[in-house]
Formats: structure tokens, C-alpha cells, sequence
């Protein structure tokens, strides 16, 4: 259990990197980027980077990401939780296949300035975290090039069973979106992504999926329907002993409506994680250990 926890502590923070595409609707935070961690249980205390590189291929475009993230564990507790804090910046590069056109820059930062994970015993943890893109004045954003985009609010909440060298989460995000600064808003969406995986010794091997839905019939100004896509994959994890990686591979296999990916993308993630900081002692006995 120790080692499990050990290899799933240290990923944790990577699925906080969500990283969002542009154009059609579904989620500001791509399907599929939370698989793999079980994002009800804490960090150890600390400081963390992590980095996720992302690339998707489909139909219609391509995408590529890479997205650092900080997160301090503080190993605080509130209301009986272990408190945490993420921020998170990304670079985003999409080509449309159709057009040969390329953009590219820096989309909307997220900050989850509240992330609460709590303990329930017999290897389930629960947490909860709220979080918001800020508006932003990108050419890979959710708007004209040139214009600044709304924001966004995410409520986060996660599942964990992490036992026996289990891993089995399911990692939701609930989004509400506001209009640019044209008015013209995403619809709010809802999203979950799922692992079923074992550790053995330093490696972690499993199966996740994702699903992602729009929670309205429209985006403002633009009838496209409520969109959703499935995608389903499989995942392998090793501790380096310190820095840990992630690597996860996905193909959509349902889709409808007016989707940012499309039935048949392809995706792969890499996350590789390490802590820059860490107290001496232990600060709480609920959090995942790194060591």
C-alpha cells in the first residue's frame, strides 16, 4: 500500500494540469487529462512541479501542450481535510487540417486556490476543490484573436480507493462559463475521467476513459448542439525515486454535437512530476506520501 501510494501521491498534482483547447464547446479542461491520479488523496506537504506535454490527433486538427504546474501542499488541515493550492500555466499549439492554418500562444491561466482532500479510512479518500480561468487575451482562447476571453469556475470533486495496491478513482469537473468580450459564451460542462490500475513494486499499470458533456443546448450566438465525447485507453506509471512519470495513451470512441475532439483522436499524455520543496517531518498523517 505504501508503494502505491507513493507512485499515485506523486502524480496527484499532474491531473490538477489541465490543459483547454479551443473552438467548439465541450470543457475549458479537455477530457482526459485527470486519468491516471487519483485526485482524492493529498500530496505529502510540499512544493511540486509538474509537467504535462499533451498531443492529440484527429480528423479535423491537431493539438499540442505543454502545461507546468505548481502546487503547494501545505499540510494544513481544515473542516477535518488536508489543504492545497495549484497554479496553472499553459502553452498551446493547434493546427486546423482543413484550413493549413496554425495558432498558437498562451491560454487562460487556472488557479485552484482551494483544494480540499479528506481521509474516510480503508483506503477511500474524497476531495473537493474549487478553481477559475481568468479572462485572457490569447489567439488560442475561446475567442477572436485579438479579444479577451470570460472566465471560467470549476468545481472539482474526486474519488479514491487506494489499497492493497489498488488505484481506482473517478476525478468529475463541473464548469460554468461567462461570456468574452463579444458575447459569445461556452455552454457549462461537466466532465469525468476514470482509472482501474495496480501498482507492482515502481510500476503502475492500468486501464482509464473519459467523458465529457455540455450542460446547454447552445453557444451563445452559434446553434451547435450539446456536445459529448467517450474515450477509453490504457496507462503505465514508474517511480524514479523522487521525479515520477505518467504516460497514458486514448482513442475517442463516441461522439456527437459540436465537440473540441472528434470520434477517432488519438491522445497521449506525459507527466512528470517532482517536488522542489518539502518539510523535514511529516505535517499530516492524511496526505500521500512521495517518499
Amino acid at each position: 500500500m505504501t508503494t502505491n501510494r507513493s507512485l499515485l501521491g506523486a502524480l496527484a498534482l499532474a491531473v490538477l494540469s489541465g490543459s483547454a483547447v479551443p473552438a467548439a464547446a465541450v470543457s475549458w479542461t479537455p477530457p482526459g487529462v485527470t486519468m491516471g491520479v487519483p485526485l482524492g488523496a493529498s500530496l505529502a506537504p510540499g512544493i511540486y512541479v509538474s509537467n504535462l506535454t499533451h498531443y492529440g490527433d484527429g480528423p479535423d486538427k491537431t493539438i499540442t501542450a505543454d502545461v507546468p504546474a505548481f502546487t503547494w501542499s501545505t499540510g494544513a488541515n481544515f473542516l477535518g481535510a488536508t489543504y492545497s493550492a495549484v497554479l496553472i500555466l499553459e502553452g498551446l499549439q493547434v493546427e486546423n487540417k482543413a484550413t493549413s492554418t496554425i495558432r498558437s500562444g498562451i491560454f487562460s491561466p487556472l488557479l485552484i486556490p482551494i483544494s480540499l482532500s479528506w481521509n474516510l479510512g480503508q483506503g477511500f479518500f474524497v476531495s473537493v476543490g474549487e478553481g477559475i480561468y481568468f479572462p485572457f487575451d490569447s489567439d488560442v482562447a475561446f475567442t477572436t484573436p485579438g479579444q479577451t476571453s470570460g472566465w471560467a469556475a470549476e468545481t472539482r470533486v474526486a474519488f479514491s480507493y487506494l489499497k492493497d495496491g489498488w488505484i481506482i478513482s473517478a476525478n468529475t469537473i463541473l464548469g460554468v462559463t461567462t461570456a468574452d468580450d463579444v458575447n459569445r459564451r461556452q455552454p457549462n460542462y461537466f466532465n469525468v475521467d476514470w482509472t482501474v490500475a495496480h501498482a507492482f513494486g515502481k510500476w503502475q499499470f492500468g486501464v482509464v476513459g473519459y467523458g465529457a458533456w455540455d450542460l446547454e443546448q447552445t453557444v451563445t450566438n452559434a446553434a451547435v448542439g450539446e456536445g459529448h465525447i467517450i474515450g477509453i485507453g490504457g496507462m503505465v506509471g514508474y517511480d524514479f525515486g523522487g521525479s515520477k512519470l505518467l504516460l497514458e495513451a486514448t482513442r475517442a470512441v463516441d461522439q456527437g454535437g459540436a465537440t473540441n475532439y472528434s470520434r477517432n483522436d488519438t491522445h497521449v499524455w506525459a507527466r512528470l512530476t517532482f517536488p522542489i520543496w518539502k518539510p523535514s517531518q511529516p505535517e499530516s498523517a492524511q496526505t500521500v506520501s512521495l517518499k
